[in-house]
């Protein structure tokens, strides 16, 4: 079985030359066994610039990209900037500054291609051929197959729930003793997500509908006095600096809780928590810590953003609670069940988009894995038409004839212009922090 690669034109016009120079007029270039290629691009009147090179790793199945152009920028949509070079995964966005296309970076295996080198093209007309005998024969089999629905998800609607942030206080812990300093009650604005309960009595939502100030997008170039943040962001400020700035033998320490409540879709509250409770579990291993640009004192800010720098800081964006007396419909994936996860996957996301209470209702809406998920070592990548509001709900397919979660709303890839979102594997639920 050979491995090979594709370029998806996304927009734009690009070229591919491995020993010769062949113009994309498809949509999508095949390149096969090539070991490498080059992306190129009209410069008007001039020869095409050479922006970077895609290159077949030793181990013939993986590939990386490498930065030619040291004008030019080249991006991965929710990595940034590769700097040298970058290794590069199924599904992958590539973009290049001040060149309207991208490119999808796609990896496959089909053991009807054998390209000879020279004949580049040959194999899809083959491969086109192939496949669609193989439809035709199967054909029969295609009635009896179906995808998930939202006729699915309808039974779980008791088992989804609206969250809401009633109130935020910041403590000072020492010798076990708790001091609040700050606390402040959120009204019409609280910040408001999804949750659902699963058949083994775990009640789960994203962490940043939690502590919602961890997903806020901070210009850490500024000075703090210059942020344009809440209050409660600003005393999230306050407590990692403190943490951050005394001596690991201090007894003393700053947290932030959360008081969240937890509403049935019938509207009516259902749970009520806060983030500090034993049974409220939270992973902080992923978090990324930085230092704020201000020379007049250390200030230091958490967060769970991917930021370039570590693009697993989402892996954290969970929060479970244990302990409960009840038991829901929503059935979490298993390891196997999630190597069944490919590109092109049909899901269901189940959430409460709309703010207020008075007219949020739980619904849902399809979408589909645009990035086959590294099993332990990434999120799901997929492309759905939702917005504010489903963060924390299920991402639901139906894999060997079961509908199960495959994991959680986290947040939506700024840099894609929202098409794309980011969910947490269910395999980081119940993982130490």
């Amino acid at each position: 079985m050979k491995w090979y690669y594709s370029l998806q034109c996304l927009g734009g016009n690009a070229h591919h030359m491995s020993g010769q120079l062949l113009k994309l007029a498809a949509p999508t270039a095949m390149i096969g066994d090539t070991s490498d290629c080059d992306v190129q691009f009209d410069a008007g009147e001039f020869e095409p610039e050479c922006y970077a090179a895609i290159v077949r790793n030793d181990d013939g199945q993986s590939w990386r990209i490498i930065r030619k152009s040291p004008y030019v920028p080249v991006s991965i949509v929710g990595k940034g900037d590769i700097g040298y070079g970058q290794q590069l995964c199924d599904g992958d966005i590539i973009q290049f500054e001040g060149q309207p296309m991208s490119l999808r970076f796609g990896i496959h295996h089909d053991d009807l291609f054998d390209a000879q080198p020279g004949d580049r093209h040959s194999w899809r007309w083959v491969a086109v051929a192939a496949t669609a005998f193989a439809a035709l024969s199967l054909l029969p089999l295609f009635f009896n197959h179906r995808s998930i629905s939202e006729e699915d998800v309808i039974a779980l609607e008791e088992s989804i729930y609206s969250v809401r942030v009633d109130s935020v206080q910041q403590l000072l812990l020492t010798a076990g003793d708790e001091q609040v300093i700050k606390s402040r009650v959120l009204t019409e604005d609280a910040p408001v997500g999804t949750a659902f309960l699963t058949t083994d009595s775990l009640l789960v939502t994203a962490r940043h509908c939690v502590e919602y100030w961890l997903a806020t997008d901070l210009d850490l170039t500024c000075h703090v006095a210059d942020l344009a943040a809440d209050d409660v962001v600003r005393w999230a400020i306050e407590t990692e600096t403190f943490n951050q700035t005394h001596d690991d033998g201090c007894d003393s320490a700053m947290v932030l809780r959360a008081h969240f409540s937890v509403y049935d879709f019938l509207g009516e509250k259902k749970f009520s928590f806060a983030s500090t409770d034993p049974h409220v579990h939270i992973r902080r291993a992923n978090d990324g810590v930085f230092a704020l640009a201000d020379f007049s004192q250390e200030y230091y800010w958490r967060s769970i953003r991917p930021y370039f720098s570590d693009t697993k800081m989402t892996l954290d964006d969970v929060v479970w609670i244990d302990g409960l007396h009840e038991a829901g419909q929503v059935q979490l994936a298993n390891q196997d069940d999630l190597r069944q996860l490919g590109r092109g996957t049909t899901v269901m996301i189940c959430g409460y988009p709309l703010t207020g209470l008075a007219d949020r209702q739980m619904m849902s809406a399809a979408g589909r894995i645009v990035r086959q998920p590294q099993v332990e070592t990434e999120n799901i990548f997929f492309e759905s038409n939702i917005n504010h509001g489903y963060s924390g709900g299920p991402v639901m397919a139906l894999v060997k004839d079961k509908v199960v979660a495959v994991g959680l709303v986290s947040r939506v890839d700024s840099v894609s212009s929202g098409l794309y979102k980011w969910a947490v594997p269910v395999s980081e639920i119940k993982k130490g922090g």
